[in-house]
């Protein structure tokens, strides 16, 4: 039975509108597909920044206690300078080293306090980073939704479209 032209117009439309909503389609698992995989980078990435902030408050740790060991050492090497030369730590002297404890505790304060601000930025950024994600995903899930209803509009107009077209050609409609 050969094809007649209405046949073949309705049938290339038909064909038109079947890619229109399966290009549709793509577009929204192509979205969602691409807001899984920003969200997972930006997982990585607070995942990141949780190992650097755990590992800026221990070099921090570490830095602290060095300093502090270092301050004592220089304490001590100080009071046996001042022993050996007959000087006794009362008065002026033992003010000095007074001073130098105060000021050793404040700059290993200082060292600790550091680490404990790059830790908390380094934690903020990672709680950035997965809201980040959480919104990309939401995002994602937003285009695909949106897409099937595209892909609903296109397909009902399309086919109504169509149905048109075949009764104008068909004489079915004046």
């Amino acid at each position: 039975m050969p094809v007649s032209g209405t046949t073949a117009i309705i049938a290339l439309g038909a064909t038109g509108l079947g890619l229109q909503v399966a290009g549709q389609y793509q577009v929204g698992q192509a979205a969602e597909a691409q807001a899984k995989s920003q969200r997972e980078w930006h997982e990585y990435n607070a995942l990141l920044s949780e190992r650097e902030a755990a590992e800026a408050r221990d070099v921090a740790a570490k830095e602290e206690t060095r300093f502090r060991k270092g301050g004592e050492r220089l304490k001590a090497t100080q009071r046996a300078r001042f022993a050996k030369t007959g000087v006794t730590t009362e008065g002026s002297p033992e003010a000095f080293l007074e001073e130098q404890a105060i000021e050793i505790e404040e700059d290993a304060l200082m060292i600790r306090r550091g680490g404990q601000l790059a830790g908390q930025r380094l934690t903020a950024e990672a709680g950035l980073q997965r809201m980040a994600g959480r919104s990309a995903l939401l995002r994602g899930k937003a285009s695909l939704r949106a897409s099937r209803w595209g892909m609903a509009s296109t397909g009902l107009s399309g086919a109504a479209g169509l149905g048109y077209q075949y009764g104008t050609m068909t004489g079915a409609f004046p």
